[in-house]
């Protein structure tokens, strides 16, 4: 039994003309129906609206896979977010075209729809927790000419490589940075850790791990980013350690596909 929808929040990708013809579209076949809908991102930024603190029921990205992301980071844990492309380019973690975004609302609103359940990393240094990741996380060093060593550690085991960075990444983000530097494409439910060298000197192959803990530093500074979107500075041999994080993401879906990720990439 779904429960009732109230309000819907819409995250709209910034500076875009064919996103924001859609959410506006959106919203008013929204309102027609009687439910509430707050523009966080057609009117600025969400952490400054006055009207936070409604009760969201669900929340729709307007997009590219980079609003979906940050649509993501900013709600509050255990809403269900409809991703649209629009606006964006292959619209990998979407489920809905651009064409197809005002038909299913009624869908939408009689429940016809699942939820399916994406997990994050959490990272933190020293007492700083950085926000979940829903893709990844990269390191990469700073200076273009020192190749630092890396240590990656997890269960009691230590792995060292010289190399460029390292890539940590959930099923989700296998399609991403991972998926530029050679590694594989992982089924999206799943619930592993792909861990994949960046130019290793000792052309160290990416590999898969049970969802563990796990720390990272390297000897050299380095960058720290976080679903492409966030950059940090790391100093040398500081230790980031990486674990699940505690509220996985939740997609809303009207079709059930065990390919999705590979069907988005075009097989």
């Amino acid at each position: 039994m779904r429960k009732d929808i109230n309000c819907i929040a819409l995250f709209t990708k910034r500076n875009n003309q064919e996103s924001k013809e859609i959410s506006l579209l959106l919203k008013d076949k929204i309102v027609e129906e009687g439910i509430d809908v707050i523009d966080y991102l057609l009117h600025g930024d969400f952490s400054n609206q006055n009207n936070r603190e409604k009760e969201i029921d669900m929340a729709i990205s307007i997009g590219g896979d980079g609003t979906t992301l940050k649509t993501f980071r900013t709600l509050p844990p255990g809403i269900p977010v409809l991703s649209i492309n629009a606006g964006g380019t292959r619209g990998i973690l979407s489920e809905v075209s651009k064409g197809s975004a005002i038909s299913i609302v009624p869908s939408l609103l009689k429940g016809d729809y699942y939820l399916e359940n994406r997990i994050r990393l959490s990272a933190t240094l020293g007492d700083e927790t950085f926000c979940p990741a829903l893709n990844d996380f990269v390191f990469i060093r700073s200076d273009l000419t020192k190749t630092p060593s890396f240590c990656l550690s997890l269960s009691g085991r230590s792995i060292f490589q010289k190399m460029d960075g390292m890539i940590i990444s959930t099923p989700t983000g296998s399609t991403g940075h991972s998926l530029s530097n050679g590694g594989p494409v992982l089924q999206e439910t799943l619930e592993c850790i792909l861990v994949t060298p960046v130019a290793s000197v000792n052309r160290m192959p990416s590999f898969t791990i049970p969802m563990v803990n796990m720390n990272i530093y390297a000897n050299y500074d380095i960058k720290f980013i976080i679903d492409g979107q966030q950059i940090y500075e790391i100093s040398k041999n500081e230790k980031i350690s990486i674990s699940r994080y505690q509220h996985d993401a939740i997609f809303l879906r009207f079709n059930n596909s065990m390919l999705r990720q590979l069907t988005k990439l075009g097989y």
